[in-house]
């Protein structure tokens, strides 16, 4: 598979070859099924090109929604992941709702659509997208940033319209204008926006991999982790009886994610 990578794409897929399932939907799904035989759920999620152009937005939105008709093969927790960008973000908001609502008609019943965040840039356009998608009965689940300034507010929004979050600390380097430095900061603003959520009782996942905040937090509240890091901490979890769900992702635009995840590692000290 990688006889015509360059040899730093070499490197990262060697590297971060755990943290994604494979190139195609079948390996994602396969991983699902192995890991709701350990009492462990899974979001699946594709690695596309974000799409620019109405043709892109359309052809990504089809494909997205065979997988979601798909995940009628799959155990009852195995849910969607979208990326905005990837389904028409970037052309306006209305035309990523209308193609979340083609997605979720292909969706089977109890299932749910995760939407990722995005850069501060957009979040107006990602808060604006999943509430219309919420009013257009689309099964949605949001992702707020602790770290972001604006996040009780929006927390406040979603729950009011009913819908449920995954709280994560923060994907993006923002400016300090816009966001709280890593760090004990955005930890304390995790917890704070937490207890907000589970107080409106709309439905949270916590997405961190943060073993003190994890355990500071009602064992009733779901996990979400990531495919590849901190497995023996997602065996633990579910052996305690936490209920514990991975991003399984899969797709040929791999390299920036993996890029992200290897580098990670790496500050952390990992053995990759």
């Amino acid at each position: 598979m990688t006889t015509f990578l360059s040899s730093q794409h070499e490197r990262v897929w060697q590297l971060g070859r755990r943290y994604i399932a494979g190139l195609v939907p079948a390996d994602a799904t396969a991983i699902a099924s192995a890991l709701a035989g350990q009492s462990v759920a899974a979001n699946i999620g594709w690695l596309t090109r974000v799409a620019t152009d109405q043709h892109t937005a359309a052809d990504n939105s089809r494909r997205y929604r065979r997988l979601a008709v798909s995940l009628a093969q799959q155990p009852v927790g195995t849910w969607l992941e979208v990326d905005l960008p990837h389904i028409g973000l970037e052309l306006s908001v209305p035309v990523a709702v209308k193609q979340l609502r083609l997605i979720a008609a292909g969706l089977p019943a109890g299932r749910f659509i995760q939407v990722g965040a995005e850069d501060s840039d957009q979040t107006d356009s990602v808060l604006a997208t999943v509430l219309a998608a919420r009013r257009a009965g689309v099964p949605i689940r949001a992702t707020v940033q602790a770290n972001l300034h604006r996040s009780p507010d929006d927390v406040a929004r979603l729950t009011e319209a009913g819908v449920p979050i995954r709280l994560v600390k923060g994907g993006f380097l923002e400016p300090a204008e816009r966001a709280l430095p890593s760090g004990a900061e955005t930890d304390l603003a995790f917890v704070v926006l937490a207890w907000q959520i589970m107080g409106e009782g709309t439905g949270l996942t916590l997405a961190t991999h943060d073993p003190r905040i994890q355990s500071m937090m009602p064992p009733e509240v779901p996990v979400e982790m990531l495919l590849g890091v901190r497995s023996e901490g997602v065996s633990s979890m579910a052996a305690e009886g936490r209920q514990v769900r991975l991003f399984v992702p899969f797709g040929t635009a791999w390299f920036d994610y993996l890029a992200k995840r290897v580098s990670d590692a790496e500050k952390a000290g990992v053995t990759l």
